[in-house]
């Protein structure tokens, strides 16, 4: 994904990455990404949960604009409640 967001942004257009591997990411050198503690495939959280994914796009969107240095990661607050991917 990183050779694909540094293509993307030498045409001028700023990428950003959710990624549940930030030491994978960082090896990757991306230019900006979301680190989510969450289970793999679960991006976003659990279904159903609109508030939260709701909240995981406009911080994307806000990060988007505020993360200036490049192959910065930016580590989420928001933890996976329970227990198993369900």
């Amino acid at each position: 994904m990183g050779l694909i967001q540094y293509a993307i942004e030498k045409a001028g257009i700023p990428t950003i990455s959710i990624t549940h591997l930030a030491d994978l990411t960082e090896k990757v050198r991306v230019p900006r990404s979301l680190h989510l503690r969450f289970p793999l495939g679960r991006s976003f959280g659990r279904a159903g949960e609109h508030h939260l994914q709701t909240q995981i796009l406009q911080d994307a969107i806000h990060y988007l604009s505020e993360i200036n240095s490049p192959e910065t990661i930016v580590k989420l607050p928001y933890k996976w409640k329970g227990k198993g991917k369900q």
